[in-house]
């Protein structure tokens, strides 16, 4: 399994903390309510180990999926616990239904949300690396942390971001997750190795 070193854990760590940025103030404008977010902390984990870890957070949880192709491939998903989800989204339709109860205008504003983030995420890496993605539509799932990631490959490697959303009177914690094979992945370390060598030595 790709293990990053200090150095590249940062850069990514940083390009994911200015993209999810950006993304936090297009959703403080649609809620009307400001975003603060904590830096992101990456971790890597095999697909059945990422299963568990997100179960251990929560029993059930929503995550909006999105494909992406370019250079390096795979599946981009943001993940919030069940229980606290709705939040964003009660704040974007104004309503109280459980979880149980969401129509389809609701689950659609959930996969805008996840839209939204994912696509920040995944423009600033184009941006910083210099490739394109082309991205597939967003799906919401629901369920336990395994069940959400039943239909990856086994054999691909899952980069998971723990990011904390502030809001006024709410703590959200949220996940930005890639999962990639291998082959995806060695191009993403080099990707931000190039990346990391065009930065001008500032000592």
């Amino acid at each position: 399994m790709l293990e990053l070193g200090s150095l590249q854990r940062d850069a990514l760590c940083e390009i994911f903390n200015i993209s999810v940025g950006q993304a936090a103030a297009t959703m403080s404008q649609i809620i009307n309510e400001e975003i603060m977010l904590s830096v992101p902390e990456i971790a890597f984990y095999s697909v059945a180990e990422a299963g568990v870890y997100l179960d251990q957070t929560s029993p059930r949880i929503c995550g909006v999926r999105q494909s992406f192709e370019g250079n390096f491939h795979g599946n981009a998903l943001l993940i919030f616990p069940e229980a606290r989800s709705l939040d964003l989204v009660r704040l974007m339709m104004g309503n109280n239904l459980p979880i149980e109860q969401l129509t389809e205008l609701e689950q659609d504003a959930l996969s805008e949300i996840g839209n939204i983030i994912l696509n920040s995420c995944l423009g600033s890496l184009a941006d910083i690396f210099d490739q394109s993605f082309n991205c597939g539509l967003p799906s919401l799932h629901i369920g336990s942390g395994t069940s959400v990631l039943k239909e990856c490959d086994a054999d691909h490697v899952v980069m998971i971001l723990k990011i904390q959303f502030s809001l006024a009177a709410r703590e959200l914690h949220g996940y930005v997750v890639f999962i990639m094979n291998a082959n995806s992945l060695d191009l993403l370390n080099e990707a931000i190795n190039r990346f990391l060598g065009e930065i001008p030595n500032q000592g």
